[in-house]
């Protein structure tokens, strides 16, 4: 239908004239289908910025919530003896010190003071045909931990303290140095794998059959 602009009747759209007051009637059938298509367009046009950035953020949400949640804390440190105060490791970056560690009577032992005198060192087991790398460190915290010297995916077996950070000197893979909790890297759910220590006297002990059953995680 065509609307007389000057009385605003409806005519039938072949009209040239307006039945009531006689007023010449535009030909604006085609004008206002196109001005009909355009605003369709113009109305999807605008969804479609805003659905993008819709799946974008959920995408990002997705991926960091898939990376993230299997870089939580390694609950075994919080079992881990406290040996000493704190620990301020802030501008330091210490290097792992090789030593010898006892194996008796079914126990595997590296004396404390020298834990806490390097900080991290590395030593290993033999014995039932198996030769594991271990390593043990002293947390800012106080806690001597004691692990698997190993980033499995890259079979890196050595290890630094960066400030407050361990870090894989193979793929600088970084893990928090308080509970090994991945910062940084291609390697972070896979932190030197804990294993559970004792004090005895000046030993640090570990049971013999928590390392010849230790095996690796890939």
């Amino acid at each position: 239908m065509k609307r007389c602009p000057v009385c605003q009747t409806e005519n039938q759209d072949t009209s040239q004239f307006c039945k009531k007051c006689r007023a010449q009637l535009s030909d604006s059938t085609f004008q206002d289908k196109k001005e009909k298509v355009l605003g369709k367009k113009k109305i999807k046009s605008s969804w479609t910025p805003a659905f993008l950035t819709f799946i974008v953020v959920i995408l990002v949400g997705m991926g960091y919530w898939l990376i993230r949640r299997d870089t939580v804390a390694d609950p075994k440190i919080s079992s881990q003896p406290k040996v000493s105060n704190k620990v301020n490791y802030s501008g330091q970056i210490i290097r792992m010190t090789d030593i010898q560690a006892k194996i008796e009577n079914n126990k595997i032992s590296i004396p404390v003071n020298i834990v806490k005198e390097k900080k991290i060192v590395y030593f290993q087991y033999e014995g039932n045909g198996r030769i594991v790398p271990l390593l043990s460190y002293l947390s800012p915290s106080g806690r001597v931990v004691t692990a698997v010297s190993l980033c499995e995916p890259c079979r890196s077996t050595r290890f630094h303290i960066d400030e407050n950070k361990l870090i894989c000197n193979a793929c600088a893979t970084e893990w928090t140095l308080e509970d090994l909790k991945g910062i940084q890297g291609g390697c972070l759910n896979y932190p030197p794998d804990v294993i559970p220590n004792r004090i005895n006297g000046d030993q640090i002990q570990m049971d013999e059959k928590d390392v010849t059953q230790w095996r690796p995680r890939v």
